[in-house]
Order: structure tokens, then sequence, then C-alpha cells
């Protein structure tokens, strides 16, 4: 089992101000920074890739595997320990922890390869779990986003603007859509995880 968890609160990479004026809003509509905030998740969860700096915590119980885990009479077995393990969410700024079976690893242990998202590269490791699972196979802490929100691409703040103002406009509508429907998704998708990059 996969778990990713930032403890991070969530900032929009842009102000309530840009919004009214981007928009043109009333100032005093109370749904500019609830929508803001929508918005900004909206387009994380979109591109797969967190924007301004958070923490985050990935943990694997088990060593992750790629291929058929259980044989039958038909076919055998036909699986492998990764050993390249996604670090979901990031625009990779450091890695701050990597743990293995609770023993902490260092960078002699692994490299980092740069993709959406980045990936961590174990060189050796042990499938090893403890009794009665009292950790997980792999920890792994490291902050991901852009530095500054200069650094966001103006095209992903954009989307940004544009979802936030299209759940404003189009309250009660089915907030799953409303990246699509508002038209930021084209804007998003030369940045996007599924943008044909690594995965």
């Amino acid at each position: 089992m996969i778990n990713i968890v930032t403890l991070d609160p969530l900032v929009a990479p842009v102000t309530d101000q840009e919004l009214v004026d981007w928009a043109r809003l009333d100032s005093d509509d109370p749904k500019i920074g609830p929508s803001l905030i929508m918005g900004t998740s909206l387009v994380i969860s979109f591109l797969s890739l967190d924007l301004l700096q958070r923490t985050y915590t990935l943990t694997h119980d088990d060593w992750p595997t790629v291929g058929t885990l259980s044989g039958s009479k038909l076919s055998r077995q036909t699986y492998a320990n990764k050993t390249r393990i996604d670090l979901l969410y990031a625009n990779l700024l450091s890695i701050t922890t990597v743990k293995v079976n609770n023993e902490l690893q260092t960078t002699d242990d692994y490299r980092l390869i740069p993709g959406k998202p980045w990936q961590i590269e174990f060189q050796t490791f042990s499938t090893a779990t403890a009794y009665y699972k009292e950790f997980p196979a792999i920890e792994i802490e490291y902050e991901a986003g852009y530095a500054l929100a200069t650094s966001i691409p103006d095209p992903i703040k954009q989307a940004v603007l544009l979802t936030a103002s299209h759940l404003i406009m189009n309250s009660g509508c089915i907030v799953t859509n409303a990246v699509k429907d508002s038209g930021a998704a084209e804007l998003l998708r030369p940045y996007a995880v599924n943008a044909g990059m690594v995965f």
C-alpha cells in the first residue's frame, strides 16, 4: 500500500486581488478565497505536481513490484521488485530523509532521476519487513513544488485563475469538471505528468 501525506497548508500561487482584477469580481464576494484555494487544488490534481513548496512524506508498506504477483496453472509468477520509485507531486526541490525498512539511507544508496514526476532509484535494497509491520518498507520525505511563486509558469497561474473564476461564476457546478470546463486544461497539459514524460 502506498501513502502520500503533506501537513503543509495549500496556498494559491496568485492572490485574491489578482483574481478580482482578472475576472472583474466584487472584492467583497465571500467565494473568492475559497474558490481560489479549490481552483489551486484542482490544478494540482490535474498536473499531479505541486505548485508552491510543501513537504511530503511518501510511504510504501511493502516494496513495490511490477508484473504478475500470483501464478496459476496457465501462467507463472512474473514479477520483479521496482528499483525506481515515483516521488508523487514532485517538482522536486530536495530530499530530506530516505528510510528503507526503517534504516536511514545516504546519498550513496540512491540516485535521483529528473522527470514528471521525479524518481528515486535505489542501488541496493532489502525487501525484508518487520514483524507485524512495525514500519513501512520505504519512507521518503521531500520538498516538492516551485521554490517561489515567481518561478511558476504563467500558463499555470492563468489556469488557476480560469478554474477559480469558473467555480465562482458557476456555483453548484460539478467541481471535478471545473479544470476542463473552464478551458484551463489546455494550458496545463504541457506541464502535467501525463504529458508524455516520465511516469
